[in-house]
């Protein structure tokens, strides 16, 4: 009897093992197969062709990720970023763990892209080369036609009105500039692109004039550019009151303009400048404007009509000086016996200038 109840129990014992084996393996394929809550987003809502678009995966569970975009383009990111190059309706979808009922799936409306012009520097100041640039998404070649509007006292200074770079610089600071942009693609004209441009000041030495009714006005010199000549200011006044062009000093020896007969006996000279680096005068003289070596050799006319208001600016290698068509300017003359190439360039038209001189100071 007792040998026939051990049997009994060796049978029972092998059919409970063999079902709990059965158990672990189905919840093992049940915990294999548990379906994962599936979820992304997407920015920009309203993507444009060419536009990067950013997806985040809200899947809080799965360790792989497949994305299809919807356009032959895939990824396994879990946080992709994707580009669709054309316009138009893509279903966009991610499976989780490579199950396929572990899957979400969007649709997103791609739209066309909007042109736009960038601006090469994020603070514009006035008199300083600014680069404007449209930017139109073209996969395919299109056709384009731009239309650059400018407000008033901006300069253009590369490229044309219908081009797709310019180069600009604006006269004025303290003001909002409005420049607008038209682009046609393909035939279809897009609404204006404007944009207001805030100009800040900037900062440059300047040119101080007097005038023969004893009125001082200054002239800033911007990055090669020339601002209006305006009011000068107290500073301005002062630096002249230092300043002559009828008396110069060098190596402790003055040098008169009316007793320069020694260096340049048939001339009767009224303002004189010297150049002490490349040892060379400049006088104005019943001739004109004239430049000459220290020993007085070889003398050459730079300005039949020059009047007065004689200044050398080393630091800027630039000669100044009044006519009565304005201010004149012109690099320094470097040459042993004289001659120069460059031509003088106007730089106002102010005819009664008396005397000239450069306040070095950024302001």
């Amino acid at each position: 009897m007792v040998a026939v109840e051990t049997e009994k129990c060796r049978t029972n014992n092998k059919h409970m093992k063999k079902t709990t084996m059965i158990c672990i393996a189905f919840a093992i394929l049940v915990a294999g197969c548990k379906k994962v809550d599936v979820d992304f987003s997407y920015s920009p809502l309203e993507p444009r062709a060419g536009q990067e678009v950013k997806f985040s995966n809200k899947t809080n569970e799965g360790e792989s990720w497949s994305w299809n975009f919807g356009d032959n383009v895939t990824s396994m990111t879990k946080h992709p970023k994707h580009t669709f190059k054309r316009p138009g309706e893509y279903q966009v979808t991610l499976v989780v763990d490579s199950a396929k009922y572990n899957t979400c799936t969007r649709s997103i409306t791609v739209y066309d892209t909007v042109p736009t012009f960038v601006v090469s520097t994020d603070s514009i100041c006035h008199y300083t080369d600014v680069e404007l640039t449209a930017n139109v998404y073209n996969p395919f070649g299109y056709a384009l036609v731009y239309q650059w509007s400018l407000p008033e006292g901006c300069v253009l200074t590369s490229g044309q009105l219908d081009s797709r770079r310019i180069g600009v610089y604006f006269q004025e600071y303290g003001k909002t500039a409005s420049v607008a942009l038209t682009i046609t693609q393909n035939g279809k004209t897009y609404e204006p692109i404007q944009r207001e441009l805030k100009i800040h000041q900037s900062l440059s030495p300047s040119i101080v004039m007097e005038l023969a009714s004893r009125y001082v006005m200054r002239q800033h010199m911007i990055n090669g550019y020339l601002e209006a000549p305006k009011n000068a200011d107290g500073e301005d006044v002062r630096l002249l009151e230092l300043y002559s062009d009828t008396s110069v000093v060098f190596n402790g020896v003055r040098f008169e303009a009316s007793q320069m007969q020694a260096i340049f006996p048939n001339r009767s000279i009224s303002r004189l400048q010297i150049d002490a680096m490349a040892q060379k005068w400049y006088i104005v003289c019943e001739e004109g404007l004239m430049v000459a070596n220290f020993d007085g050799q070889h003398v050459q006319l730079i300005d039949a009509d020059a009047t007065g208001g004689l200044y050398v600016d080393a630091e800027r290698n630039r000669l100044y000086w009044a006519s009565p068509s304005g201010l004149k300017a012109m690099p320094l003359v470097k040459s042993l016996n004289n001659q120069y190439a460059t031509t003088p360039v106007l730089y106002n038209t102010i005819s009664d200038i008396d005397r000239i001189v450069v306040n070095p100071e950024y302001k």
